[in-house]
């Protein structure tokens, strides 16, 4: 009998499963945990509007030592709306990775699979996470198939303590939007978000709890105009509420010179590295989505919420687009740190002829559903 049982996470797993990601920080320069509290399974709404959480439990102490989780939501595929997976926030505790737990929750995945919810999935691996990179590509034994998208790019921006430049063409204007802007906010995301391959595809209802964008507060969503047309959007999305990136600690240099920097960084206006066991304050730019990747409309929006990020405490302003998005370049002219992942569609082999069928479009990932 294996030491380990695979299951289907249950309500009360909640502590165990927050647990396990407290003690899994992502290694690195800067040593971070992504946290879920004060629910796990609350935080999971904003990745698919289905899903399960697959766990491994220790038959001998009976604590649970890693898990996965399935989401399903429709996205735009091909400019289609269609179920779309998204597998996230596979997590071993170390002392149990080379048990065969990984094999068998993607045994169990597989069979979960077989509900034909959806047949092409996604998911992303860290760039320096070699491990992961070498064994989830192997297509060894139960693996699915992990087909290489390119990399999606995470840009952290420092938040400037002072005046932002808010020059913007005299034809544009940006303003917050209300619960009547709406089925107008709506309407512009799935009318432009099949120009993107796996652009989600939105309802009024995802603004509420328990939606894809919950915790994002209508009055977050700026508006820009370009003359009388709605020409393009960009959200300020706070997450703390249920989501939280805390510093375990500091590796290297970084580790003797932080207060260094954090002296250097006040004087300059820049946010301060924070102490081990606190978190990172910061906004996700959500929602970026720009009529005919307009640059002065992209360049209007995100100066209007590095102004509003100022205000809100936020020490940084973090925004996610694919290496190929034609955003890119321009959210990279406002500086900061840049994350790499590597984006993946996974498949097993009913979904090999949907992979195959995918078109050149250029793919989106929500950051703050990640």
């Amino acid at each position: 009998m294996s030491r380990y049982t695979i299951e289907l996470a249950a309500p009360d797993d909640d502590a165990a499963l927050r647990s396990v990601l407290a003690q899994t920080p992502m290694e690195g320069r800067i040593a971070l945990a992504f946290r879920r509290e004060p629910s796990f399974f609350d935080a999971t709404a904003v990745e698919g509007r289905f899903h399960q959480v697959v766990l491994g439990r220790d038959r001998l102490e009976g604590n649970v030592v890693g898990f996965g989780v399935r989401s399903v939501s429709e996205r735009f595929v091909n400019g289609s709306a269609q179920p779309v997976g998204y597998l996230s926030g596979l997590r071993i505790l170390p002392l149990h990775r080379n048990g065969g737990l990984l094999a068998r929750g993607y045994r169990f995945f597989h069979e979960l699979h077989r509900d034909a919810r959806a047949r092409l999935y996604l998911t992303t691996i860290a760039e320096g996470n070699r491990t992961a990179l070498d064994i989830l590509t192997s297509g060894r034994g139960s693996l699915p198939a992990y087909h290489p998208a390119g990399r999606y790019r995470t840009l952290a921006i420092p938040v400037r303590r002072g005046n932002v430049r808010q020059d913007f063409p005299k034809d544009i204007a940006v303003r917050p939007a209300t619960r009547d802007d709406l089925p107008a906010i709506i309407e512009l995301l799935n009318a432009q978000g099949p120009n993107r391959q796996f652009f989600p595809v939105y309802r009024i209802e995802d603004f509420s709890r328990g939606g894809l964008l919950q915790g994002l507060d209508v009055g977050d969503v700026l508006l820009c105009h370009r003359g009388a047309v709605l020409a393009g959007i960009l959200a300020g999305w706070d997450q703390q509420a249920f989501r939280q990136m805390i510093v375990c600690g500091y590796s290297g240099a970084l580790r003797w010179t932080r207060p260094v920097i954090n002296a250097w960084a006040g004087l300059a206006g820049l946010p301060r590295l924070p102490a081990p066991g606190n978190g990172f304050r910061s906004l996700t730019a959500a929602l970026p989505l720009v009529v005919d990747n307009d640059p002065d409309v992209f360049e209007s929006l995100m100066r209007v919420l590095l102004d509003q990020a100022r205000s809100r405490t936020a020490d940084y302003v973090l925004i996610g687009l694919h290496e190929s998005d034609p955003l890119w370049p321009l959210a990279k002219a406002f500086g900061g740190t840049c994350y790499t992942t590597h984006l993946f569609v996974v498949c097993w082999e009913d979904g090999e002829a949907d992979f195959r069928g995918l078109d050149a479009k250029v793919p989106y990932l929500e950051l703050g559903s990640l």
